[in-house]
């Protein structure tokens, strides 16, 4: 059975961050802005972690990359993300390496997104 394909992201989602953190949105645009930051080196651990088969240190990148997806409201990556988990729950670090591409593009439409539509937004 194949998923929906999610929206790249969820304003909604980064709404109820902003609440949870008693409406402080420059703290929220803080913490996106962190995640983007971050995109490219979680990126490359994970990509490393699966060129040298280490399959420890690419469940612990896929498992931090999808939490952080999760909490941002990139619901795409975290779909990505988990769908790499599941290749990597048994073992198939071949089919894990030919899902990078897809998750690269996706991660950069991602941060292109939350740059654009939620950080910079006045």
């Amino acid at each position: 059975m194949t998923r929906r394909c999610p929206p790249l992201m969820s304003l909604g989602q980064l709404h109820d961050l902003e609440d949870s953190l008693g409406g402080e949105t420059e703290a929220c645009k803080g913490f996106v802005s962190n995640f983007v930051d971050m995109w490219t080196g979680r990126f490359q651990r994970l990509s490393t972690a699966i060129r040298t088969e280490d399959l420890d240190g690419a469940m612990d990148a896929a498992l931090s990359l999808c939490t952080a997806s999760h909490m941002v409201g990139a619901k795409r990556l975290e779909q990505c993300a988990e769908e790499l988990i599941g290749m990597l729950r048994t073992g198939c670090l071949q089919q894990a390496s030919m899902a990078l591409p897809s998750m690269a593009r996706c991660g950069r439409e991602t941060v292109h997104r939350l740059v654009e539509e939620y950080v910079m937004r006045a």
